[in-house]
């Protein structure tokens, strides 16, 4: 299951500030907690015992704690790769390199002897590759996205979906930061425009962003910037109930195809669909309630959805007449009964095709969503959200 975290400025926040902002959090599921550590002023005493307190906070609340943490702080705080005892003491989970020092030093760093996580810039694959060629240990590493608050700069689709396919290969999560939309949420520099990772994302609802990054294969989606609202935090904690879902097995489900419909616990991409008028209830039944939709081999032209055909297989679905000549991008569609064997079956249009009365019109993805059909690839698993 993705997981879900929150950024912290102290020296932007005041105590309470950061513990109402936890506990709000908290509440809707979040779990991580990312702060920088060289933002904060004061003696090397001063900055261990301010964040033993902040870590303190977020602990309280089962949170984990994540330091960013730069060169120049590292030497400054008296820190050694081979002594990483000040991060403990602070109550630290992981520590962040902002920038790797590309020598043994960072093996030295993974490896450490406190039992600290430790992130790694997931956008820079060879560094990574030669840590763990090095002998660093994948399983303390977490590839890290940075954060781009100036507008243009920000990373794309396919350069995150191709770094991730590297971690995943090697079995290493992957955390990547989304945007609040809220004005004048803060960062760590005094720019207010967003704070995502993906460029593309950063005017986007923060529901639709989640599922974004999803596609792309990332393990935790952390918010950026600071604070992100309530009403934020629950569409977030909304979106996840759409993504996380149960499929019931059934007892016609035959060997050959059990190991291909998704049964259980499932994750998910949801689309929003705009209904079409008169979809029969059953129609709603199958694109709102059956969990079980995935897509087939090939979705150059459709995006095929064929498991319906064996729970629906008794239930009537009556033609409905249609004035499209064309089927287009988008547009989703159920096989009728015109079509006994493929009744069920749920397409989405990907390239025209001919309206030859067969299927019934259910509705069109929301204009805004139409980017997610790119990740729908052989067994990827998807369901509908009314508008």
């Amino acid at each position: 299951m993705i997981q879900l975290g929150v950024s912290l400025y102290p020296e932007q926040e005041s105590i309470r500030q950061i513990e109402d902002y936890l506990r709000l959090a908290n509440s809707y599921g979040f779990t991580k907690v990312f702060t920088s550590l060289f933002s904060v002023e004061g003696s090397k005493e001063e900055i261990i015992s301010y964040f033993k307190g902040l870590t303190s906070i977020a602990h309280k609340y089962d949170m984990k704690v994540y330091g960013d943490c730069n060169a120049r702080f590292f030497m400054e705080m008296g820190a050694a790769p081979d002594d990483l005892s000040l991060f403990k003491e602070m109550g630290l989970d992981v520590l962040r390199l902002d920038l790797m020092f590309n020598d043994e030093r960072d093996v030295q760093i993974v490896n450490n002897k406190e039992g600290l996580g430790v992130q790694l810039n997931a956008s820079l694959v060879p560094a990574v590759k030669k840590i763990i060629e090095m002998g660093g240990d994948k399983e303390r590493i977490i590839g890290s996205y940075n954060f781009y608050p100036l507008r243009n700069t920000g990373a794309g689709s396919e350069d995150v979906y191709e770094a991730n396919r590297f971690f995943r290969e090697e079995g290493i999560k992957t955390q990547i930061f989304i945007s609040s939309l809220v004005k004048g949420s803060h960062g760590p520099w005094p720019v207010s425009d967003g704070l995502p990772t993906i460029e593309e994302d950063r005017d986007l609802p923060v529901g639709l962003q989640l599922r974004h990054v999803l596609a792309l294969g990332c393990d935790e989606a952390i918010f950026g910037n600071a604070f992100a609202s309530e009403e934020e935090l629950k569409e977030i904690a909304d979106t996840m109930k759409q993504i996380y879902v149960y499929g019931e097995d059934r007892p016609f489900y035959f060997p050959g195809i059990r190991s291909q419909i998704p049964i259980g616990d499932i994750e998910r991409i949801p689309l929003t669909i705009e209904l079409a008028e008169g979809v029969s209830d059953v129609e709603k039944e199958i694109l709102f309630d059956f969990t079980k939709h995935n897509s087939s081999e090939y979705t150059h032209i459709i995006i095929r959805s064929r498991w319906g055909r064996f729970d629906y297989r008794p239930i009537p679905i009556e033609p409905r007449e249609c004035d499209r000549e064309y089927f287009e991008e988008g547009d989703v569609v159920i096989i009728n009964g015109n079509v006994p064997r493929y009744k069920g079956e749920v397409h989405i249009v990907r390239k025209r095709i001919r309206n030859d009365g067969n299927m019934n019109y259910v509705g069109k993805i929301k204009e805004e969503e139409m980017f997610l059909l790119d990740y729908l690839k052989y067994m990827v698993n998807f369901g509908f959200i009314p508008e």
